[in-house]
């Protein structure tokens, strides 16, 4: 997969790796859909994700690498899994609240940067 220059870069100097599958052992804990996740400085992608929308995944999903990095593991996930009961105790559905957590709004739009 040929992936621009500042892109690499940034993949490089966060220590990240990226995979363009999911491990075996991930998959049964998946949604249907999920293009990408990060579980610690590891990225990994769907296979199904376009050559075109692979760069904009990465951005988003790098941004979670950073956000592992400035609280930790265990304190990024803790937070990220609050966030997402409470935003589901106010009301929202589960896809709203996902979007309305502040790290994925933030990696959303990471997104758009280039």
């Amino acid at each position: 997969m040929q992936l621009s220059d500042r892109l690499q870069s940034a993949i490089t100097s966060a220590g990240a790796k990226v995979r363009f599958r999911y491990p075996w052992w991930l998959r049964p804990f998946l949604f249907p859909g999920i293009a990408g996740i990060t579980l610690g400085r590891r990225i990994y992608l769907s296979p199904r994700v376009s050559q075109q929308q692979v760069e904009r995944f990465l951005r988003h999903e790098l941004a979670h690498v950073r956000q592992i990095a400035r609280l930790g593991l265990a304190r990024f996930y803790w937070a990220y899994g609050v966030e997402y009961i409470r935003l589901r105790r106010r009301g929202m559905s589960s896809p709203e609240a996902y979007r309305n957590i502040s790290f994925e709004m933030e990696a959303a739009a990471a997104e758009e940067t280039v």
